[in-house]
């Protein structure tokens, strides 16, 4: 009995000590407080993986709008005599856009999305692709204040000119250096046939008088017979467009200036003149080969050697700003009297600013002897490599024009004599040789920089540079 009257008293005494205990009302008032305030955090991580998601949704459906026009493009231009080419072009975009979507999508945490069907149209020459999703997020945290999902939706629309009306201006360069072998076992096969007064010449064989111009004829090809073949296939590829007047392509060679050897033209009624122009048909020298830096300028007008290609250099410097003002309109492909321009620079990318000019003007290339009546005979001031200003690109581009950049890599240049000036050159030459890539990536527009060394390669990579003109489209909404 004594034992239940202790138990008894000690609760008693409990009891009252937790009754006078105002920390015990502190603690369930936290307790009470704290719930809020982890809905609101939890409320906060929802948040941030609904916007995750709905940015992940949003770049797919970029995606999928761009490919939706870009597939029927490409479709309609490849089978443009095919009697449903319209229908089988739409329906193309439309599957590749759900697959576009569907890859770049992937899978969405706690989110269910629905996809409406793409919508691909068109609208005379326009080509014009819808997407729209929605999706519901499941809150994971916010279930606690009473918000069991978000839901958010977009709608993305783009499009593209089904004709694409575009002027290609193909800048090629037909300095010393596109003189060399494609490849380095020619380069040295080359040299050990060759021998001049200077010594073994494996560089800069392009004089007429040389032995080694001769010897290269047609047996060993130089990069100037490579690109020539490359730009006589792109004439044939741009041959077909998909309406009249839709391509027109002019050829400009350079040195120290840019010159005209074949004025911008349509493809589809000046083909035939364009490619006599740029001797398609011959097998040896080519256009290009024949325009390879002689020691006089060519391509002149008027008997003034102050037009023409030039000689002695590689200036990106004047030649670039010259077609800035060669290009007749800066459109944007929307009609054919809109063309929108794009620059084709095709060069190993080593500028040099040196000259062989008379020397109290150099702008004349007169050769020596000169060949132009009042002019004395050039003198060349020496080797003077460098990388490209990419500033006269930012130029061009500022102006509305999109530069594809052909990279032909200045391959290590041997030296295969004692002669002290092709040794100095060499050496010059060889040690900016690794650094001209960078500077080329720049001068390029998004997108728009190849590169390629063998004859098969720069044919390649140049109708691909053709072919990725043709896919610009663009996000409207």
């Amino acid at each position: 009995m004594y034992r239940l009257l202790t138990r008894a008293r000690r609760l008693k005494g409990r009891a009252k000590a937790l009754a006078s205990d105002h920390g015990g009302s502190i603690n369930v008032m936290f307790a009470l407080a704290v719930i809020p305030t982890v809905g609101l955090v939890g409320l906060g991580v929802d948040y941030g993986m609904a916007i995750t998601g709905k940015t992940r949704l949003d770049n797919a459906a970029d995606i999928a709008a761009l490919a939706g026009v870009v597939t029927a493009k490409e479709y309609i231009a490849a089978n443009a005599k095919q009697s449903d080419v319209t229908s089988a072009g739409l329906t193309a975009g439309r599957n590749q856009s759900l697959k576009a979507f569907n890859i770049n999508a992937g899978s969405v945490s706690f989110a269910t999305v629905n996809l409406s069907p793409p919508q691909v149209t068109r609208s005379g020459n326009v080509l014009t692709a819808t997407i729209t999703y929605t999706a519901t997020v499941q809150s994971v945290f916010g279930k606690i204040l009473g918000v069991s999902a978000s839901t958010f939706s977009n709608t993305v629309t783009a499009s593209a000119d089904l004709a694409g009306y575009s002027d290609f201006y193909l800048m090629v360069d037909v300095s010393g250096s596109m003189g060399l072998p494609t490849t380095d076992a020619d380069a040295e096969k080359l040299a050990s046939q060759s021998v001049e007064s200077q010594g073994n010449c494996q560089f800069a064989c392009h004089f007429p008088t040389a032995k080694g111009w001769n010897l290269a004829a047609g047996k060993i090809q130089l990069r100037s017979d490579a690109v020539n073949n490359a730009v006589c296939a792109l004439l044939d590829r741009a041959s077909t467009p998909v309406v009249p007047n839709q391509y027109r392509i002019g050829i400009y060679p350079f040195i120290n200036r840019l010159a005209t050897l074949s004025p911008l033209s349509d493809t589809t009624t000046s083909l035939a003149s364009m490619k006599t122009l740029a001797e398609c048909d011959k097998k040896w020298p080519l256009a290009f080969t024949k325009l390879l830096d002689t020691g006089s300028t060519q391509l002149y007008t008027n008997n003034d050697p102050t037009t023409g290609t030039g000689s002695g250099g590689t200036h990106f410097e004047t030649a670039l700003p010259q077609m800035k003002s060669a290009i007749q309109t800066y459109g944007n492909g929307s009609s054919v009297t809109n063309p929108k321009p794009f620059v084709f620079l095709i060069t190993d990318g080593m500028q040099n600013s040196q000259t062989y000019s008379s020397w109290k003007d150099k702008r004349t290339y007169p050769g020596n002897p000169s060949k132009f009546t009042g002019y004395r005979n050039a003198e060349w001031d020496g080797s003077q490599p460098a990388q490209i200003d990419s500033s006269k690109c930012t130029d061009l581009k500022n102006a509305g024009a999109t530069i594809s950049v052909l990279y032909i890599p200045y391959n290590f240049v041997k030296t295969y004599g004692k002669d002290a000036t092709i040794v100095r050159e060499n050496n010059l030459v060889n040690g900016f040789s690794p650094t001209l890539a960078d500077p080329l990536r720049r001068c390029a527009s998004p997108g728009m920089f190849f590169k390629a060394d063998s004859a098969e390669g720069i044919t390649a990579a140049l109708r691909e540079m053709f072919d990725r003109a043709l896919k610009v489209a663009r996000i409207t909404e």
